[in-house]
């Protein structure tokens, strides 16, 4: 019984071998948008060609009935002699799948290799017919010598092992990989300023690579960069982001690169938000929905505010220039009004948002040097000292800034010269450590002639 269990199974083995290969080999050489039908086609030929004989097989061999004997003469005695019967039985099914499957997948193949042939033309199609005949000279030898010990029994894994190598070197000839999409052409176009003709290039490309993120965004970047049409770039972005083989990190990219077209080319931070919403929308709570909260909340709150801030001179830093000696500029009555508005709408900006630098620069800079209340612009630049992630060179910035306003509008000499030393102890070799040296020589001197 146990030999004849292991005869089976190592039968049944080598039949879903010979099932397997054809699958394989089929679907290989279909196009992809072929392949759903000819997959069907093969589950109906399956059932026909191998379940409903191998099926057949298992019923006829069993013996319904005294009128109907098993098929094989083999099962029929071994049931005659009323012993056990099982092992016989297990040795013809096994065998009888075998065939049918060797037979089958010989069929399957002949038929796969005869298609092959039709879908290919010109120098493919030659080709084609050398890759079959190099097989054929190869393996003659070997598959005629299956056959000629082995009979009708080995013809179906005779023929499979003819016909299966052939399919495999017919893949690449049959279907040639689809070589990966070039933009070369449209990069030299784009130098030569050729922009229209570069367009033409990527989007022939995009034809056969219809989900490359790369050329999307080559194309957006066209349309935005230098054809100024900022639409049809946004167009092409949410295109992009709409397919379903566009990752969340492609996604965010495309999302980013919009709200900088926004910013960069129609001042628009009103969209440029807009585009980054999209993202916190989409993939809440995730890294990248952070990174676009962060970018949002340093984004200007408005076109005005964006222009402000472009338009905006950088002021010279009192503690590192001669300005430290002259005097408070003197402000009107219109003045102070005029700043105390501008200094209230600093104010909702960093309600909206508490990071938002320049309207906390601006106003630590109008309480102190417009409204008279130097302690309270300086609380502001502490609160910008306190920031994460800000420059060496905008610390030692803000701390000599400090300084500054402790002696001139503070009158706090000794405060300002603590503020010097941090300065020079924790920005060294800036220019601004530089110049509070200077100035902390110059107060040593000024109080060595004042004791004399």
């Amino acid at each position: 019984m146990g030999q004849a269990i292991a005869t089976f199974l190592s039968l049944f083995l080598l039949s879903a071998v010979f099932v397997v290969i054809p699958w394989g080999l089929t679907v290989r050489l279909t196009a992809e948008e072929k392949r759903d039908r000819i997959e069907h086609w093969l589950v109906v030929w399956s059932l026909k060609g191998l379940a409903v004989p191998a099926a057949l097989w298992m019923i006829i061999n069993l013996g319904l009935s005294y009128e109907l004997q098993p098929f094989m003469p083999a099962v029929q005695a071994a049931k005659n002699h009323g012993g056990n019967w099982a092992p016989e039985y297990l040795r013809v099914i096994g065998a009888g799948l075998y065939i049918i499957s060797s037979y089958w997948s010989a069929i399957t193949l002949s038929w796969l290799l005869a298609s092959a042939g039709r879908n290919v033309e010109g120098q493919a199609r030659k080709d084609l017919k050398d890759v079959y005949l190099a097989c054929v000279l190869g393996l003659a030898i070997p598959v005629g010598l299956i056959v000629l010990f082995g009979g009708l029994f080995t013809a179906g894994l005779a023929v499979t092992l003819l016909l299966a190598p052939m399919a495999r070197g017919a893949q690449h000839l049959v279907q040639p990989p689809k070589m990966p999409p070039m933009y070369a052409r449209a990069v030299a176009r784009m130098k030569f300023g050729k922009y229209s003709e570069a367009e033409w290039e990527i989007i022939k490309e995009l034809e056969n690579w219809e989900d490359d993120f790369e050329g999307w965004m080559m194309l957006a970047e066209l349309y935005a960069n230098h054809f100024n049409n900022l639409r049809e770039a946004e167009q092409t972005i949410l295109e992009l982001c709409a397919q379903e083989k566009t990752s969340v990190s492609q996604f965010a990219v495309a999302l980013h690169r919009l709200a900088e077209w926004h910013l960069k080319l129609a001042k628009d931070p009103d969209a440029a938000r807009r585009a980054l919403m999209r993202i916190i929308e989409r993939l809440p709570g995730t890294h990248l929905a952070h990174m676009a909260q962060l970018r949002i909340n340093q984004l200007p709150a408005s076109a005005a505010e964006m222009r402000e801030q472009q338009n905006s001179q950088p002021i010279p830093l009192p503690a590192l220039g001669d300005r430290l000696d002259e005097p408070a500029e003197t402000t009107t009555a219109l003045d102070i009004d005029k700043a105390a508005k501008r200094a209230n709408a600093y104010v909702e900006q960093l309600k909206q948002n508490p990071n938002n630098v320049f309207a906390r620069d601006k106003l630590a800079r109008l309480l102190t040097e417009r409204l008279n209340k130097p302690q309270l612009g300086i609380e502001q630049i502490e609160l910008l000292l306190g920031m994460p992630e800000r420059s060496v060179a905008e610390r030692a910035e803000w701390l000599g800034l400090i300084a500054s306003w402790q002696i001139k509008y503070c009158a706090d000499e000794e405060a300002g010269r603590k503020s010097l030393v941090r300065v020079v102890r924790e920005f060294p070799g800036t220019p601004q450590a530089l110049a509070a040296r200077r100035r902390l020589e110059l107060l040593d001197r000024q109080l060595r002639q004042g004791r004399r």
